[in-house]
């Protein structure tokens, strides 16, 4: 079934762990509404945001009730995760900080990971 998120304030703008999770998992998911200022997800595509608990109890029924839109959801939430939010992505970004500080260590590891990759 579909997962749900509610996200709090604590972070505005940065979803839970769960969210990550949830579409890596392959779940179709409705989530309560955040700030994606960094454009992380595609919602609608990746995911449905409920305003409210009206529209939580629609996106819910609906992706039980849709097995096409949950299947849609579902492998459009896990295509963006594959092709930005891996562990693989977040190292990558890690060495390109560093490099971009002047480590040079940080600048050698990176080729040769990618090598083995």
């Amino acid at each position: 079934g579909p997962a749900w998120d509610v996200h709090g304030d604590a972070m505005p703008g940065i979803p839970t762990i769960r969210m990550f999770e949830a579409l890596a998992c392959g779940i179709p998911l409705v989530s309560a509404p955040w700030s994606d200022v960094e454009g992380l997800f595609r919602s609608g595509t990746d995911f449905l945001f409920a305003r409210n608990g009206a529209e939580m109890t629609g996106h819910l029924r609906n992706v039980l009730n849709d097995r096409q839109l949950a299947q849609a959801l579902a492998a459009s939430g896990l295509e963006t995760i594959l092709a930005r939010h891996t562990c693989r992505h977040r190292a990558d970004e890690l060495f390109d900080i560093l490099a971009a500080c002047g480590n040079r260590a940080a600048a050698e590891i990176k080729p040769a990971t990618e090598a083995a990759a």
